[in-house]
């Protein structure tokens, strides 16, 4: 069912009603982060009728775009923020301190949108700053309101400046920790999600929002990243605030961040996603945000790309920033990346015990205490800890590689490849050969007139390939190869001199251009076989050629 905006709020709705629930608790969504929270902790009143749940959305946050779209999407009753008042809720739940809901009289429980109180952020109500995840003070006037926190740590923090503020706090745990904990058995579930194979590593970009994150301070490196890391060796994915995608917007971040996007940067979308891309992942590469906290309490190997955020030096986001490995723009990333998967990740797990109390708790203290203030007797039974949903990425495959091919020392053909768009693998090997291989479907329309190999995934039949692969060497005159997926398995391939040439053992054209530039370049017969090791992969192709 999709969102509906009532018409009203007071008791005549019970009119229309099927179930006749006993309590009714407002959740108050503000922005896209804070609703995301809120459908998370909301499975604490999963099977129990006697609670119904409706929202009210407070567009005022510069954030709010797209949340409407979001509680769409998950099918919640909204209610109009000027009824509110009219609905008299039993509970207000919320995910965000600014939230003004004066007039009610009911308790209400904000829980936290990310890990205690380290970063400040730009103040809504004045050209200041606050520190985020604290009620303002003269909300903490009103009876009733209390700050949930994961961990004691947090409450002692606020009692110097926030005096009021730690005596409302309630030590509730962290849901989103709990949860990935109890679903790291799907982690490989996870991988498949994002496209990793088997044998690759997943290397997870995490950027905060605001100017002190890793996507303001080092923009291009998602690109510089792809750029390094071979493409069949690695994944890259990027897990973005969703305040980012949400000020800035999808097409815009798509203009910015164009190069990674067209080498198959993988996308994790901002309402679900990210805890499974921290399971999947076999790296971090960070800045100061609560994402990269997560990351040192699973733990995962950990680089830090920005550390000079706007956070409270004595928070563990400021012990992030002296204690973790820091990453080097002078130094190859390909190598730095390489050495933090094989990382001691203990090294950070004090600052979890910092953060995180009331482990593998949260859902059973979180539903005691609504419960407690619903003034209704908790249910039987254990209480609900789902598993972190599989991500459902954005992701646009490259097409297009800049290949290095050499021949070892038992025979075998090690084949490395980078994404065209962004490729910096630096000059090849000795002994080795550099190519351009490009797909037929290529994008950027500059690529196929420079190609040396060009490829068609797409399979051809019979005279339908032959013409294909004619045509394609009469129009880019630099080709070497070109090659074609067959309908009925294998592929063939025209050589510049005339050589026709099919190949078996391979489904994958680019792979088997590949291995035919090689033998070209290298003085060798196309007919023959071969062992080709590209990435975690290993093939064995064999060539039948018909001289030109």
């Amino acid at each position: 069912m999709s969102a509906e905006r009532s018409s009203w709020a007071g008791p005549r709705r019970r009119r229309w009603e099927t179930f006749r629930p006993e309590r009714t608790v407002l959740a108050v969504a503000r922005t896209f982060t804070s609703a995301v929270r809120l459908l998370e902790a909301l499975a604490v009143f999963r099977r129990d009728a006697r609670v119904e749940v409706l929202f009210a959305l407070d567009d005022s946050s510069a954030f709010s775009v797209g949340v409407d779209a979001l509680l769409e999407r998950a099918g919640v009753r909204l209610v109009p923020w000027h009824e509110i008042a009219e609905l008299g809720p039993d509970l207000v739940l919320m995910a965000s301190e600014n939230v003004p809901v004066r007039g009610l009289d009911a308790p209400v429980l904000v829980l936290p949108h990310g890990i205690g109180f380290h970063k400040y952020v730009p103040d809504s109500r004045g050209p200041g700053r606050r520190l985020s995840g604290v009620v303002p003070a003269d909300r903490l006037g009103e009876p009733g309101v209390w700050m949930a926190i994961s961990h004691p740590e947090q409450r002692e923090q606020l009692r110097a400046e926030h005096p009021e503020a730690a005596r409302r706090c309630v030590l509730i745990g962290d849901l989103a920790l709990d949860r990935m904990a109890a679903s790291a058995a799907l982690r490989d579930r996870y991988r498949d999600a994002l496209g990793v194979g088997p044998g690759q590593r997943l290397v997870v970009v995490s950027s905060t929002w605001g100017p002190g994150s890793l996507l303001a301070r080092r923009r291009t490196l998602p690109a510089r990243l792809l750029g390094a890391l071979p493409a069949d060796e690695y994944r890259v994915a990027l897990v973005a605030h969703p305040n980012v995608w949400s000020w800035h917007g999808p097409h815009q971040l798509g203009l910015w961040l164009a190069d990674a996007f067209d080498a198959g940067l993988v996308r994790v979308p901002p309402e679900a996603g990210w805890q499974a891309a921290l399971l999947a992942a076999d790296v971090v590469v960070g800045d100061q945000g609560s994402v990269s906290l997560y990351a040192t309490a699973l733990p995962r190997p950990f680089l830090l790309a920005a550390g000079d955020g706007p956070v409270v030096p004595a928070s563990p986001a400021g012990e992030l920033a002296r204690l973790a490995v820091r990453l080097d723009d002078a130094a190859p990333l390909a190598g730095q990346v390489a050495r933090a998967a094989a990382q001691d990740t203990d090294r950070l797990l004090p600052l979890a015990d910092r953060m995180f109390g009331a482990r593998g708790r949260t859902a059973a203290t979180l539903r005691a205490f609504v419960y407690e203030l619903l003034e209704l007797a908790v249910p039987d039974g254990d209480a609900p800890l789902r598993a972190v949903p599989p991500p459902e990425p954005a992701v646009d495959e490259p097409r297009s590689f800049v290949v290095h091919s050499r021949a070892e020392a038992d025979g075998a053909l090690a084949v490395r490849r980078w994404p065209a768009a962004v490729a910096d693998p630096g000059p090849a090997e000795p002994g080795a050969f550099r190519h351009l291989s490009v797909g037929d479907d290529e994008p950027d329309r500059r690529l196929p007139d420079n190609a040396t190999v060009l490829v068609r995934r797409a399979p051809l039949a019979g005279e339908a390939a032959a013409a294909w692969l004619s045509s394609a060497l009469d129009r880019h005159p630099e080709l070497l190869v070109a090659v074609t997926a067959l309908a009925d398995g294998g592929c063939a391939a025209l050589l510049r001199d005339g050589s026709r040439v099919r190949a078996t053992g391979t489904d994958d054209p680019a792979l088997a251009g590949t291995a035919l530039y090689h033998r070209v370049r290298a003085g060798e017969p196309a007919d023959g076989s071969a062992t080709i090791r590209v990435g975690p992969r290993t093939a064995t192709l064999s060539w039948t050629c018909q001289p030109g």
